[in-house]
């Protein structure tokens, strides 16, 4: 009955509501437990560790708390935690695309409409009274690195770092909330070691000769010289791409800072035409195979923390979430080369397996790199809205 959930509503500034955040982390662990296909972030991702430096996605001074603001929310029957999620505004995205839209998300709930219609209606009222007349979501943080949506398909693919799973009735409870579906973000698996078209090469060298190309990996220029590329390529690549939010220069030059921990140089590239940068493309290892929690000790993350660290470069495949092309540059036919160059490299490796993923279904261009590239469907979300 619907009358029997307690809604508990919480910001994260004071000691009480880390404690309450705290049991908003230890639901995902309860609520997926022995379920092969949840690989749980980090709890310090979440709440921060100060002994390493680092800063959780809902501490206060993470620096997306400089342009948003949040709520938190717990569904509760008879004291035990049945649900949860937060909502929140993020006025870089309604300066950039002049809207009013907020958003939820962290979304997790037993298989109870009841309890997903109380949690949705009260994240929905707090941000009516932020002045916001949408909600769309689910948006996990980090917002532009998380894939948006809920899974919709593609249950039993394989763990991806930064690909969230969800249990597969979460469709359900969000349409019987009143979201309706209003954008897919699709993902695809190719074997690494497929070999590629003899066009594919052809092309890619007559684009590189006509348009006078320099290609590098990482390496070949010093860290704060990547960063600023990568920052202006990225805002300039991105802009109009729906649902984008610009980062702030000081946001990005920290992730990139965080990537550099699990990062392959090899498996970035940066174009150059004709001396100016271009575009990127770039991929981390899929670090999600070295994450799953312990046998011996489920939750004793500084060992899990060691452990990625330490077997990460033994990581079977990647993750290819990293891709810009200023807008002048476009149609020349940049990508495929970037495609063809990283191939060159990872066939020389032992990897086996890439992820291309977090392409928006109406993204025809990029559908059709993937398809020259063999590659099989292997994941689906649906991200939903409804007026507020």
């Amino acid at each position: 009955m619907a009358n029997d959930i307690e809604i508990v509503s919480f910001a994260n500034n004071t000691r009480s509501d880390r404690q309450l955040l705290k049991k908003f982390i230890d639901f995902h662990w309860t609520h997926y437990e022995n379920d092969p296909h949840y690989i749980p972030l980090l709890d310090y991702e979440y709440l921060g560790f100060k002994l390493i430096g680092m800063v959780g996605f809902f501490e206060p001074r993470n620096l997306f708390f400089k342009h948003a603001d949040m709520r938190f929310f717990l569904a509760q029957k008879a004291g035990r935690v049945v649900g949860r999620c937060n909502a929140f505004v993020n006025h870089a995205h309604n300066e950039h695309w002049g809207d009013k839209v907020g958003f939820f998300g962290q979304f997790e709930a037993t298989d109870d409409p009841d309890v997903a219609i109380a949690l949705l209606a009260a994240a929905s009222q707090w941000l009516k009274s932020m002045g916001m007349n949408r909600m769309r979501g689910p948006q996990n943080l980090p917002v532009n690195e998380a894939t948006p949506g809920c899974l919709t398909a593609g249950f039993d693919s394989r763990p991806v770092m930064y690909y969230h799973y969800n249990k597969p009735y979460y469709e359900k409870l969000l349409l019987q909330t009143g979201l309706a579906p209003v954008k897919q973000v699709l993902s695809w698996e190719v074997r690494v070691q497929n070999p590629m078209e003899e066009k594919v090469a052809r092309v890619a060298q007559k684009v590189i000769d006509r348009y006078q190309l320099t290609i590098e990996d990482w390496s070949d220029r010093p860290l704060s010289v990547r960063k600023q590329e990568m920052f202006e390529i990225y805002n300039d690549a991105w802009s109009d791409n729906w649902g984008f939010v610009p980062f702030t220069r000081e946001e990005f030059y920290h992730i990139v800072d965080e990537m550099m921990l699990v990062m392959n140089k090899k498996l970035f590239l940066f174009v150059y035409v004709k001396g100016e940068p271009a575009a990127f493309f770039g991929a981390v290892l899929n670090i999600f195979e070295k994450m799953a929690p312990l046998r011996i000790c489920r939750r004793c993350e500084l060992l899990r923390a060691a452990k990625m660290l330490l077997t990460k470069n033994s990581c079977k495949g990647f993750r290819l979430g990293y891709l810009g092309v200023k807008k002048k540059f476009r149609r020349l036919g940049l990508d495929g080369v970037m495609i063809w160059k990283q191939k060159q490299y990872t066939q020389s490796t032992k990897l086996e397996y890439c992820d291309m993923g977090w392409v928006l279904e109406d993204n025809v261009m990029t559908r059709r790199l993937v398809e020259i590239m063999g590659a099989e469907e292997s994941k689906t979300y649906t991200v939903f809205e409804k007026e507020i």
